[in-house]
């Protein structure tokens, strides 16, 4: 049986973790990230990561959620690319983490627990080992029809592959 918690802005309607990889337009790794999703109202949601203070609105969960993602990597963007704020970048976040809401994070532990006793694993770990499994297996599909190319033989198999779907 689901526990309700409740927030100052409204009921708590899932948790969830935001992983940044580098990349070359972002060269940099950002420690695990928790949110949280709260239905405000009947009709909207905010999703908040709680080590950011950034907020994500929209009409159901999803899009919260998305649109949070979308802010905390436009915020990690200008945090870094600033000239002004450059040099006080890693000084920034050890300043956000540090006055993330207790108000918030209670509200996550509190979650958290009670998805643990309904036996609902919270830890991204499986989630990422499962996700390099798969690409482990689309490279090796990929590297397998790259030696039939590369033998002559132009009869292979394609396959569409919605990254949606695995994302």
């Amino acid at each position: 049986m689901t526990k309700i918690f409740t927030v100052s802005r409204g009921e708590v309607t899932g948790i969830g973790k935001l992983k940044v990889f580098p990349k070359s337009s972002f060269p940099y790794e950002i420690p695990m990230l928790s949110f949280l999703v709260v239905k405000i109202n009947s009709d909207a949601y905010v999703s908040t990561c709680i080590q950011l203070q950034v907020d994500g609105y929209g009409e159901d969960p999803e899009k919260a959620r998305e649109d949070m993602r979308e802010n905390c990597i436009e915020f990690l963007h200008e945090n870094f690319s600033n000239p002004k704020a450059r040099e006080k970048c890693w000084e920034n976040l050890h300043t956000l983490f540090a006055g993330s809401s207790q108000e918030l994070w209670v509200a996550y532990r509190t979650v958290q627990l009670d998805l643990a006793e309904q036996g609902v694993s919270t830890d991204i770990t499986s989630f990422l080992i499962d996700r390099i499994a798969d690409l482990e297996q689309q490279i090796a599909v990929l590297k397998a029809v790259k030696e039939k190319t590369a033998n002559g033989d132009t009869s292979f198999e394609a396959k569409i592959v919605d990254y949606r779907a695995t994302a």
